[in-house]
């Protein structure tokens, strides 16, 4: 074997094994939504798809309304999905978030506010995760139950762009429905 063909070939090995250790994730996220109950995120041992609609500005939150609408009609009754819209309040002043929690609550029911999770901190991660390019965009992702991301978007809803993420989703938990459950068996 030539050193240049072994060269590449070790190469590419090396880069196969190395990327999936560094493959985009969602922060870890441990709060409460709305509606107060507990959220965590990625939550271990969850077999949960995880959808996540993340707005940083007031009109970034009107454009991520009509992806959440369209979210709680196919997935608020699939206990395989977990999906959360976040409004991303850490550029907010402290002394305004109380108006916003409680405009944002009056305007969704009970339902809605249990899949509302406004975030305080780490929105640089965030905006990481998402490839940030502007506030007035919503940004989408699905990830996996560890919390790494198979599929992102952003921008306004659109019929195309809705019919890809119920792709990943779909696709998601036809990998996380084939693999083999962490439980022992029961022994009697």
């Amino acid at each position: 074997m030539r050193p240049k063909s072994f060269l590449l070939i070790t190469t590419i090995a090396v880069v196969s094994f190395v990327c999936p250790l560094f493959a985009q994730s969602i922060p870890s996220e441990h709060t409460k939504a709305l509606d107060d109950s507990e959220i965590i995120f990625p939550k271990p041992g969850s077999q949960q798809v995880l959808i996540f609609v993340i707005g940083f500005s007031k009109k970034g939150g009107d454009v991520c309304r009509d992806w959440g609408k369209h979210l709680s009609a196919d997935y608020v009754q699939d206990s395989r999905v977990m999906y959360y819209q976040i409004p991303q309040l850490e550029g907010a002043p402290s002394f305004v978030r109380p108006m916003i929690l409680h405009g944002m609550r009056k305007s969704l029911t009970p339902q809605e506010q249990s899949h509302f999770v406004p975030l305080y901190e780490k929105q640089e991660e965030w905006k990481q995760a998402v490839h940030f390019s502007g506030p007035d965009d919503a940004y989408l992702i699905v990830a996996d139950p560890e919390g790494h991301i198979v599929w992102q978007s952003h921008g306004n809803y659109s019929d195309s762009g809705y019919a890809e993420l119920k792709k990943a989703v779909s696709s998601l938990l036809q990998k996380t429905s084939a693999a083999p459950s962490n439980s022992k068996p029961k022994t009697q």
